[in-house]
């Protein structure tokens, strides 16, 4: 996975590597004006910007699951739904595949989507980035499948 600091610090590491050589090691310091070597602290780097811990990946790796299991019949909200779940994955680098096994009777294939809308429900944050703007939209595709249904 490249993280954006990751190459932020890999850069300032070749800057500073070259550094001695861009100075001109033939030229003797000015006295009149010392140079300022002091670099300021970079930040310390946030890996898990959104909160996503891997408790949280696999409710959403489950909610996808069992959106799969459930029966085709919802007026295509099923798979919009699996679909914000795969955009929002894709967000977070997880890869979410799959267009889902159906078959389950419809009872059964209601409450596994009430399941997964339960799931996402307890890792959406309201006031979160875009990943969350995809969920949100999954749950609202799932309310309209079981209305649908």
């Amino acid at each position: 996975m490249k993280s954006p600091y990751l190459v932020k610090i890999a850069s300032f590491a070749a800057g500073i590597a070259v550094l001695p050589f861009t100075l001109g090691a033939n030229q003797a310091p000015s006295p009149a004006a010392p140079a300022d070597l002091t670099v300021a602290p970079y930040p310390s780097p946030s890996f898990d910007r959104v909160g996503w811990d891997e408790g949280k990946r696999k409710k959403l790796r489950r909610a996808f699951w069992i959106l799969e299991q459930a029966d085709h019949d919802y007026a295509s909200h099923r798979a919009k739904a699996m679909n914000e779940i795969r955009l929002a994955g894709k967000i977070m680098d997880l890869d979410l595949k799959g267009d889902g096994y159906g078959g389950e009777r419809p009872q059964w294939s209601d409450a596994l989507l009430r399941e997964a809308r339960r799931d996402l429900q307890e890792i959406v944050d309201p006031s979160a980035g875009a990943e969350h703007k995809h969920l949100r939209a999954a749950i609202k595709e799932i309310d309209l499948a079981l209305a649908a249904h």
